[in-house]
């Protein structure tokens, strides 16, 4: 008896133990992973810049290298690459990897392989400058790409390019199916998309929802059957929803919601590794942006720590360049450029010539000091710009906020439509190549801004291995743009996922979603 009852302790000790642990519940296969985006605006992943496009992208197509949990690059469509020399770069490609089959382009059975012709027709098509691709700066180091044979494939680059796999750059960009492209068209592409990733398009219903299910023939097969992602536009909603029950997982959770999810046993948080960057960005060629007092006033007017403490509290970190703490180039001496001073903001305007009106409204030859900021449609950036407005409006400027869908958004940074934004974010001092290099201007450099120094430093920086020297150029360059005024830093937001408890081996990443991965492959628990 004594015996029996030791016997029975142990086990229920080790049930508690591996139900604590995770460790009872084996993966299951089977079941539909519902996920809120706030919006999908095109299945084209060579001119999506946005975040929800990319969760949606990221299961549909395949990468050269994916990003893993600790932020490194690992193998997705290439199992291996190396680098021969400082200039070269050649991937070995996954053998069997097969495009979707079942739609316009493949009928059901009449696939083929994905072979390293598509991998140079990809890299080569975000290169054209006809495509007007976001990520035509991202790639333009790259002199030419080469088939070795049809699984390996060989990348040149016109200075060593330590760089090339970060994640807004080789590793986002998705590998297509030229007859995709040329059969359906950029509009019909844009609807339709053809890949070779885990799960393939089933229906894309503007809008309201995108619909995937399993590609049965996949690497790695998928414990899910299907991936449905509801276009929910209200953050508050949609974390709702995921209270609800009505959905699984809400990709973007308002600063405000966070301290309340921490609490649900229900529900998991996840916090991105790195803040991301927001700020304010002139387009330096539209007047009076073009002025650098007017430019210098309007970073004096703000008071950013009220602002950033009133909408964000504890979950994102005030920022006075771009590249954030913990990263090579971080430089927290910037703090000392542009403080909060209303009335010297006032004087320098005084300087460029507006003056207060009838009507208290600063003026100059008759026409008033306007400033629209244009802003996506985000709860917490509408929030923050609306503080800004309401500040500026109180010293005399003619303020105003202009919200927009993502796709308008990014169309009007890169037509030049713009005076003011709110500035899209590249993590990391890489993303300062990207950002104000003048080889960008109309792609990734939506501020039109061009100095032959920062040019050179930016250039210099992004071929130089060694990170001590690398710092000090990033910091030199970052200080150069500040000192311009290019932009207005305003803060690093921490982002935030919520997920049901039961998805399980569900891994947030910065830029994409591996629900598949070789680190990784989602499941629920019922």
């Amino acid at each position: 008896m004594r015996r029996r009852k030791l016997v029975g302790l142990v086990l229920a000790v080790l049930l508690a133990v591996f139900a604590s642990t995770g460790l009872a519940a084996a993966p299951r296969e089977g079941g539909t992973l519902q996920i809120a985006v706030k919006s999908v605006g095109t299945l084209d992943p060579h001119l999506s810049a946005s975040d929800f496009d990319f969760a949606v992208l990221s299961q549909i197509f395949d990468t050269l290298v994916a990003t893993g949990k600790d932020s490194q690059p690992i193998p997705r469509l290439a199992t291996g690459w190396e680098n021969p020399d400082d200039l070269t770069w050649v991937f070995h490609l996954r053998e069997g990897v097969y495009w979707h089959d079942g739609n316009a382009v493949f009928p059901k059975g009449q696939s083929r392989q994905v072979v390293a012709d598509d991998v140079k027709y990809s890299i080569e098509r975000v290169l054209n400058p006809e495509t007007r691709s976001p990520y035509l700066g991202a790639l333009s180091n790259i002199d030419r790409v080469e088939v070795i044979d049809d699984f390996t494939v060989k990348i040149v680059t016109k200075s060593p390019d330590p760089f090339l796999l970060d994640p807004i750059r080789l590793a986002g960009i998705a590998i297509v199916p030229r007859e995709a492209v040329e059969k359906l068209g950029p509009a019909g592409f844009a609807r339709e998309a053809v890949g070779s990733g885990p799960f393939k398009l089933v229906r894309f219903v503007p809008d309201d929802q995108v619909v995937l299910e399993r590609n049965e023939n996949y690497w790695k097969k998928p414990l899910l059957d299907r991936v449905v992602f509801k276009i929910i536009p209200d953050d508050i909603v949609a974390v709702m929803a995921l209270e609800a029950g009505d959905v699984h997982v809400s990709l973007s959770v308002p600063p405000n919601e966070v301290d309340r999810l921490r609490s649900d046993q229900r529900i998991k948080l996840y916090r991105s590794a790195q803040g991301w960057y927001r700020g304010l960005g002139f387009n330096v060629q539209t007047p009076p942006f073009d002025e650098l007092k007017v430019r210098k006033a309007l970073a004096m007017a703000v008071d950013i720590d009220s602002a950033v403490a009133n909408v964000f509290g504890e979950n994102a970190q005030r920022a006075y360049g771009q590249v954030g703490p913990g990263l090579i180039g971080y430089d927290p001496s910037l703090k000392e450029l542009w403080p909060y001073d209303p009335q010297g903001a006032l004087a320098l305007l005084a300087e460029a010539g507006f003056v207060p009106g009838s009507d208290g409204m600063l003026q100059r030859d008759g026409q008033k000091l306007t400033v629209e900021i244009k802003t996506m449609n985000e709860p917490a950036r509408i929030r923050i710009v609306t503080i800004i407005v309401t500040q500026l409006r109180e010293l005399g400027i003619d303020a105003s906020l202009a919200i927009q869908e993502v796709g308008t958004w990014s169309a009007d940074l890169q037509n030049g439509n713009t005076g003011l934004f709110m500035d899209f974010a590249y993590s990391g001092a890489t993303g300062l190549h990207a950002m104000f290099h003048s080889d960008n201007i109309g792609a990734s450099n939506a501020h039109f801004y061009s100095n032959p120094k920062v040019d050179e430093l930016l250039s210099r920086g992004s071929v130089t291995v060694n990170p001590k020297e690398r710092e000090v150029i990033w910091k030199e360059a970052q200080r150069l743009i500040m000192e311009d005024v290019v932009v207005i830093p305003l803060y690093f937001e921490f982002g935030y996922t919520a997920a049901d408890a039961r998805v399980n081996d569900f891994i947030p990443q910065e830029w994409n979603l591996n629900l598949v991965s070789e680190e990784n492959n989602v499941w629920l628990s019922r």
